[in-house]
């Protein structure tokens, strides 16, 4: 069980590291047919970057403690 927990450890550090080397690609919301305001726009921007480093760092640290645990 312990070498899943270090196998899981490492799929979850690549998972990090992959969201933030596609980041750029994610954040950037599709505007609709008439268009988006530009304040709104920044605000869906701010958003997804704050939600993909969030969601990078908390997949990033539960990959090291599973990973190097002993």
């Amino acid at each position: 069980m312990k070498n899943y927990k270090k196998i899981l450890g490492y799929v979850l550090v690549l998972v990090a590291v992959l969201i933030l080397v596609f980041l750029p690609n994610m954040v950037y919301p599709i505007p609709d047919k008439d268009g988006m305001d530009t304040g709104i726009y920044i605000l869906e921007v701010v958003l997804n970057i704050t939600r993909y480093v969030v969601l990078s760092i908390f997949s990033f640290i539960l990959g090291i403690k599973l990973a190097f645990n002993n």
